[in-house]
């Protein structure tokens, strides 16, 4: 256990599995009281009940971050519940693979567009309310590599990872004067249900490995430490980036 959070209140969205639910954990260990926040009700009790293991000021709310209602309800409970937010986390995401761009459909584009980006910036507009109260706060967006690569498998996906890390940077201008500092992770390839299951086969995810620099993908608890930085802290003067966690994919060298 550490004291990295002591006393801070964290809302994660997405928190109910892959890089959301690593972040629960090590929030919790880290001493931060935190609401989960997912529409996967199922998956929110399981994450509530393995985190109770860790500390008991942890607490889930069903929340659809496309939704801007379920957005406001989301933020208000998590205010009543623990008084203030010190972290948002916007881990909450959807990636479906779309094929080339003059068969892409309308549904598919919205779908993505509507929670990773759309929700993005409301589930922080809604929050930067409360902070703006309180004087004080730490934004943690999840972006992408694909935000940064011109990757194929989901055009709408990648678009919407790129807008999330311009999204940052203008946040950050405006709310980093009045002491909310926003800034973001682009995990590159990372071993989560998504990536497993919507996204791509086990097969592909072991071809990835083989071509990686490191010789394997990114796990979520990765990530969690690098969301844990900049939630902290220990990044105090950061504030406006986006720190591109892919194991050197991008440096050079073998590829994703």
């Amino acid at each position: 256990m550490g004291d990295r959070l002591k006393g801070k209140v964290a809302l994660i969205t997405g928190g109910a599995s892959g890089i959301g639910k690593a972040t629960v954990m090590l929030f919790l260990r880290e001493g931060a009281k935190v609401m989960v926040a997912d529409r996967n009700r199922r998956g929110i009790d399981e994450t509530v009940a393995e985190g109770r293991k860790i500390s008991r000021s942890v607490y889930g709310v069903a929340a659809d971050v496309s939704k801007l209602d379920q957005i406001s309800a989301m933020v208000s409970a998590t205010v009543k519940k623990f008084g203030r937010i010190d972290a948002l986390v916007n881990a909450a995401g959807v990636l479906v693979l779309t094929p080339e761009i003059e068969d892409v459909d309308e549904r598919d584009w919205d779908q993505i567009m509507d929670t990773n980006l759309k929700g993005l910036f409301f589930c922080t507009q809604s929050t930067v309310r409360q902070m703006l109260k309180q004087g004080s706060g730490s934004i943690v967006n999840i972006a992408s590599i694909t935000g940064y690569q011109g990757q194929t498998r989901s055009i709408a996906y990648s678009i919407s990872k790129a807008a999330v890390m311009h999204l940052t940077k203008v946040a950050a201008s405006q709310c980093t004067p009045r002491g909310i500092r926003v800034n973001a992770v682009a995990p590159g390839l990372i071993d989560t249900p998504q990536a497993r299951g919507s996204s791509q086969s086990a097969e592909a995810l072991a071809r990835g490995a083989a071509n990686h620099p490191m010789g394997r993908i990114g796990q979520p608890e990765e990530m969690a430490e690098v969301i844990l930085f900049l939630a902290s802290d220990a990044s105090s003067f950061i504030s406006g980036e986006t720190i591109l966690a892919d194991g050197g994919s991008m440096a050079g060298g073998r590829q994703v």
